[in-house]
């Protein structure tokens, strides 16, 4: 595909930063609250409880609320609305849509390579073909930090994969597991976007009161923090120096119990990527390994699923996207 994703960039506080976004994806957020409004039956039933989450997220992560409620103005829409798309952990299409398609439904692959010793970082973002021009990259500076990353125009940012001026990246997966009321995992992942080393990025997602909890592949340095959630519970895998893979699974012996279900669709990328990974993978190492398409069954690269593809280089500071599928696009080059 020659298609580029599009994107922004914008410097300022978190009220000009969310006034921002809301006004450029004004149309897409209020599209999305109007089709969820007639698609989730008794809707106005989750408001409260996400209301609650949103206090919490409040006591927690107020200059994000300052930034939600900027999205929201510029958007037109009511924050409460808003912040229940983020709220996932209230009410999850997604997951309910997964469960129907349990043998191949999944999202993201991960890749973690070293290069003479330098990080390179590689995410599939898999979900719905329809969501695919929800993606967009944004490159956003506040206060000291600069951050950039693939996002979806109709949340906030940090959901999928990005990388900061200090060097630290981040890569989401999902793993289904038990919701209660807390900080939605958005909200969470979107708070590591400014943390400045792994062990703050870390004790953040520790004791934050959380809802649930996404899979974080975070690495800085030579180092690789895979941080495991559920429920209550939190696992951290440190790797040094070693290639690193993760898909939709809790690799997690302990954790495992507290799965809801995953698919075989996360066990044979798992399974394939780790079969090419290399001790020493490039940029174009990373990508192959993004693209393969060996397994027809169940391929890393999927043309029912894969919408877009990041790889990070940072020791440079170097972001690489690509539109659609990453073995059939172009890698478009951004620095920090």
């Amino acid at each position: 595909m020659d298609k580029d994703l599009p994107y922004y960039e914008i410097e300022g506080n978190y009220e000009k930063v969310g006034g921002f976004l809301g006004k450029t994806f004004r149309k897409n957020i209020k599209e999305a609250i109007d089709k969820r409004k007639k698609e989730i039956v008794n809707y106005g039933t989750y408001l409260p409880k996400s209301q609650e989450c949103f206090e919490i997220t409040k006591k927690y992560f107020p200059k994000l609320i300052i930034e939600t409620e900027a999205i929201a103005r510029g958007a037109g829409v009511s924050v409460i609305d808003y912040f229940f798309i983020n709220n996932r952990e209230v009410y999850d299409p997604a997951e309910e849509r997964d469960k129907k398609n349990a043998v191949k439904a999944d999202h993201c692959t991960v890749v973690v390579g070293f290069d003479e010793n330098k990080l390179v970082i590689g995410h599939n973002e898999d979900w719905s073909l329809e969501a695919i021009d929800e993606l967009y990259i944004l490159k956003a500076t506040i206060n000291k930090t600069t951050f950039i990353g693939l996002n979806y125009n109709i949340t906030v940012a940090g959901n999928s994969a990005s990388m900061n001026n200090y060097g630290l990246t981040q890569c989401i997966n999902d793993i289904y597991q038990t919701n209660k009321i807390g900080v939605p995992k958005n909200y969470v992942a979107r708070a590591v976007l400014e943390a400045r080393n792994l062990d703050e990025a870390e004790n953040m997602i520790r004791y934050v009161q959380r809802g649930s909890g996404f899979n974080h592949v975070l690495a800085q340095g030579t180092e690789i923090r895979n941080i495991e959630i559920a429920g209550d519970r939190v696992s951290v895998q440190k790797v040094k120096n070693k290639p690193y893979v993760h898909t939709n699974h809790y690799l997690t012996e302990e954790l495992k119990a507290f799965e809801k279900f995953h698919t075989k669709s996360s066990e044979e990328r798992y399974k394939r990527a780790n079969e090419l990974l290399k001790k020493k993978m490039t940029k174009d190492t990373v990508i192959s390994v993004l693209s393969d398409t060996e397994n027809r069954d169940y391929p890393i690269c999927r043309v029912d699923e894969t919408i877009g593809s990041v790889v990070f280089i940072p020791d440079q500071l170097e972001a690489y996207f690509c539109y659609g599928h990453p073995c059939e696009g172009k890698f478009r080059k951004f620095s920090l």
